[in-house]
């Protein structure tokens, strides 16, 4: 299902699944365990909360994050084209588990001010991805990437 130029406020879609969304702006979204697999182009979300999302084969191309946080979300098999995240913080959930990039591919992303928590031990869940072209400035947490 295509769904264009519609704006989400406190609550999500009714469907998040397979579908297609461009030009959509997501507001203040707190969104547990949200499973995408779709479509996400040249949409805008700002102060969301993915609390265990799961964005898994997911395709996002010029995707805008706005002081957004992902608590225990898994990136699974996601391609990010141009994306860019501010002020975004990838943290640990409820149990002490990291976010999770396996399998991905990010191109020619931005991340500005970002902040990445690991697990005490320090490593992040991060298997079999590609950072090519990403911007990291400001950030704290993405040492080693890109």
């Amino acid at each position: 299902m295509l769904t264009e130029h519609l704006t989400y406020k406190d609550s999500g879609p009714p469907q998040w699944g397979e579908a297609l969304y461009r030009y959509c702006t997501f507001d203040a979204l707190d969104d547990e365990g949200l499973n995408f697999t779709g479509i996400m182009q040249a949409s805008t979300f700002t102060r969301c909360s993915f609390y265990w999302g799961l964005f898994n084969c997911a395709l996002l191309d010029g995707v805008r994050f706005v002081d957004c946080t992902f608590p225990g979300t898994s990136f699974r098999g996601v391609r990010f084209m141009e994306c860019t995240f501010e002020n975004c913080r990838f943290v640990l959930d409820n149990l002490g588990g990291d976010c999770t990039i396996e399998g991905s591919i990010l191109a020619a992303c931005v991340f500005d001010g970002c902040v990445w928590v690991t697990r005490p031990e320090g490593k992040r869940d991060i298997t079999n991805s590609q950072f090519l072209g990403c911007t990291f400035r400001n950030c704290r947490g993405f040492e080693g990437l890109g």
